[in-house]
C-alpha cells in the first residue's frame, strides 16, 4: 500500500497509534496500573477521538482539508475503521 498505490496516487499514509499501545503510554509505566483510574481512559470512543484529532491536525499542518481520509485495518483496527466510519462520516 505505501510502495504501490501511494505513490500511484500521491497520497499520504500514516499508521496512528492507539493509546496505550507502543511509546504512547499516557501515565507511563503506571498506565496499566486497575487502583488509581488509569485504564479509565483506554475505551473504544476516546481512541477513535484520539484519530479524529489526528486527522485534524495533519489536515491543517498540510493544507489537505478537501483531501479523502480512507482508514483501514485488519481485525480490531478494521473493526475500528469501520466504527471510525459510522461515528465520524465526516472525517472518514
Amino acid at each position: 500500500m505505501t510502495q504501490t498505490l501511494a505513490e500511484k496516487y500521491g497520497a499520504l499514509v500514516v499508521f496512528g497509534e492507539h493509546r496505550y499501545f507502543g511509546k504512547s503510554m499516557p501515565f507511563g509505566d503506571d498506565s496499566f496500573n486497575t487502583t488509581n483510574g488509569n485504564l479509565n481512559y483506554l475505551t473504544v470512543e476516546q481512541a477513535m477521538f484520539d484519530y479524529v484529532d489526528l486527522i485534524k491536525s495533519i489536515k491543517d499542518t498540510y493544507s489537505l482539508q478537501d483531501r479523502a481520509v480512507i482508514v483501514g485495518g485488519g481485525s480490531y483496527g478494521g473493526m475500528l475503521a469501520a466504527w471510525l466510519r459510522m461515528k465520524y462520516p465526516q472525517w472518514f
